[in-house]
């Protein structure tokens, strides 16, 4: 029995994320049927940059200063959030534990953390509405801009969407295939910008 709640506890903290008050419906059967298969327990280990490295590497590559402030909290998973005109990145570490542990390498968290910069960067966080789907996909193409620039491929940009993403999309959050579409944008964007060219799959 506290296995089945842990687990349900794991899919519901998957399926909310970026700016906080705005959270999403639970998943469908089929997509947390999908999702469980990624949480393994696995031991093998992984190193992995601290959040804190990443961010300065996002950061770095923006050319500008953060002014926001990157915090341990006790949220379902990651978001960016302004509180008395302070602006800060918010995440749950086991939530971010686990996507490393499903991914078994930094791009995913990248991707998670390049997004919420890409709210405040776009000034999502100072309007009232909250979570659209226009607002997510303007920090997923912020995203995958910003992983072309570290050196990640198209499919490393998108893997997270695997494990945050539905299939289908709601008041809030686009579903997954729009989600992948956007970082591919962003990514093209970036490549056109350095002359790379990639052949799609």
């Amino acid at each position: 029995m506290k296995q089945a709640i842990h687990l349900a506890v794991i899919i519901t903290a998957l399926t909310t994320y970026s700016l906080p008050g705005y959270s999403r419906p639970g998943l469908p059967k089929k997509d947390a049927e999908n999702m469980i298969g990624y949480y393994d327990d696995s031991t093998a280990v992984v190193t992995i940059p601290s959040l804190d490295k990443m961010l300065e590497e996002i950061m770095n590559l923006t050319g500008l200063k953060a002014s926001f402030e990157l915090k341990e909290a006790k949220v379902m998973n990651i978001e960016a959030y302004i509180s008395h005109r302070k602006r800060y990145i918010l995440y749950n570490p086991e939530f971010i534990a686990r996507i490393n542990a499903a991914a078994k390498n930094k791009w995913a968290v990248l991707t998670l953390l390049a997004h919420e910069v890409g709210h405040h960067l776009n000034g999502h966080t100072i309007r009232k509405s909250g979570s659209t789907p226009s607002l997510e996909l303007e920090a997923d193409e912020f995203a995958g801009f910003v992983l072309n620039k570290l050196g990640a491929t198209p499919q490393q940009s998108q893997e997270v969407m695997k494990y945050i993403a539905t299939t289908e999309g709601s008041s809030t959050h686009p579903g997954r295939e729009s989600r992948i579409r956007a970082i591919q944008i962003g990514w093209d964007k970036a490549a056109a910008e350095s002359g790379v060219i990639i052949a799609k799959n």
